[in-house]
């Protein structure tokens, strides 16, 4: 049996030795957490500090970042004495040339709001088609300048009024529509819709639908792969050309050649002739205030005179209701008295005012008509014209800071990267309110 004093001292040296094993434990804990720390932060700074240079890099966590729509993650740039440098945010972006994913690193300068740095991030898929090379163009004309940006357009050049330089005059507010009035060879009716707000183009649509149902739109056609054509998918294509056109804001200025193609805007290889027609015959809606809901009437009403019954029981409206109906078995329902082509306006109407006139300072002539279309066989280039856009990518053009040349010919990869950047501003806008 233990006497009583070496009870004690065996409780007490049992103590010590727990609190020894205790405190050697707490240790290693801050051993191992400091290497742990190290290593994250030597991971930080291997990739963060080509972007905003800074002594640590600590993860912003807010619930504003999981909800925030293309933000990945976003860091706090910071000096040795832990004072806020900057930030670097995780960006990703749709590469509308493809439809991949494009993932940028944005570097932000905390005082100045400027942009620091402009890199691909290490963990991008790599299957977007913008180049290393096209992000460092974009790097090297906004480094070091405030953000927001924008392209090809510039506010105080020489004291113009950028509304004044290249909006279409006459332009009525609204949703307008055109169609054409015959199916094309594999059974496709194209159609225009355009939005038109304070007498500027801001969406356009280009797509098709067949005169069998059971054949999906041309746009979903060629996602799926049955409808082919050179180059890219032609709903990449619809979606480059619809958003040159809102970026130029005048049919002329695509450029389109006598054989319906145009060389100036990156990507696009179908022919445009249609899609130019149906968009001038939209302006020319707009001017004369014959708006969407109009059109449709229209057709309503020339079908009527034709047939016995409405859209829905002649089985004309498709799912998404659209008319679908060509008049390919009834050309003189287009034709005036003279034997003049008529568009539908002018059939229900009756008004053959001319709404053709595109008074713009920065159209670089119309150029001759060919088959009913508009044709500017020299062409423009899309880095010598000036954008009216009332804003970019959400942000009105009073907020914008920077304006660039972009990349010449590559205006949607151009689109694409500003986006990322001023993905990047309108975060830190919405989460610190310092550069509004």
């Amino acid at each position: 049996m233990f006497d009583r004093d070496r009870v004690v001292r065996f409780t007490i040296e049992a103590v010590c030795l727990a609190l020894v094993s205790v405190f050697i434990m707490v240790l290693g804990i801050f051993a191992t957490n400091g290497n742990e720390y190290e290593r994250v932060q030597s991971g930080y700074y291997e990739t963060y500090n080509q972007v905003l240079e800074a002594s640590s890099y600590q993860p912003i966590q807010s619930s504003l970042i999981s909800g925030y729509s293309g933000i990945n993650g976003v860091y706090e740039g910071l000096d040795a004495e832990g004072n806020p440098v900057g930030y670097v945010i995780e960006v990703e972006v749709t590469d509308h040339n493809t439809g991949y994913p494009l993932e940028l690193l944005v570097g932000v300068d905390y005082n100045t709001a400027s942009l620091t740095g402009l890199m691909r991030d290490p963990r991008d898929s790599g299957m977007s088609s913008v180049t290393d090379e096209q992000i460092g163009i974009i790097a090297a004309q906004t480094l070091g300048s405030q953000i927001p940006v924008a392209y090809g357009v510039d506010l105080q050049t020489e004291g113009q009024d950028i509304s004044d330089q290249v909006r279409l005059e006459g332009l009525n507010d609204g949703i307008y529509y055109a169609q054409s009035l015959s199916a094309d060879r594999s059974g496709y009716i194209d159609y225009v819709e355009m939005s038109i707000e304070n007498g500027v183009i801001t969406m356009v649509q280009w797509d098709a639908f067949n005169t069998d149902m059971n054949i999906k739109n041309r746009r979903e056609s060629s996602l799926d792969g049955v409808y082919e054509v050179s180059g890219l998918n032609w709903a990449s294509q619809s979606y480059i050309l619809c958003h040159a056109l809102i970026d130029v804001q005048n049919p002329d200025l695509l450029a389109m050649k006598s054989d319906g193609t145009t060389d100036i805007i990156d990507g696009v290889t179908v022919n445009i002739r249609t899609f130019c027609n149906l968009c001038v015959e939209c302006i020319e809606n707009s001017r004369a205030g014959f708006d969407k809901d109009m059109y449709f009437a229209g057709l309503q009403e020339i079908v009527d005179g034709l047939f016995e019954g409405d859209f829905a029981s002649l089985g004309v409206v498709n799912d998404d209701g659209y008319i679908v109906f060509s008049f390919d078995g009834y050309p003189g329902v287009f034709l005036g008295e003279d034997g003049t082509s008529l568009n539908l306006r002018q059939r229900v109407t009756g008004d053959m005012s001319d709404y053709s006139d595109f008074d713009s300072s920065a159209a670089d002539g119309g150029g001759e008509t060919v088959d009913g279309g508009r044709s500017n066989e020299d062409g423009v280039r899309m880095s010598d014209t000036s954008y009216d856009v009332d804003s970019v990518d959400g942000l009105p053009m009073t907020e914008i800071k920077t304006f660039i040349e972009g990349i010449e010919g590559h205006i949607v990869i151009t689109s694409d990267i500003v986006s990322a950047i001023n993905t990047a501003y309108r975060f830190l806008k919405d989460y610190l309110n310092w550069m509004a």
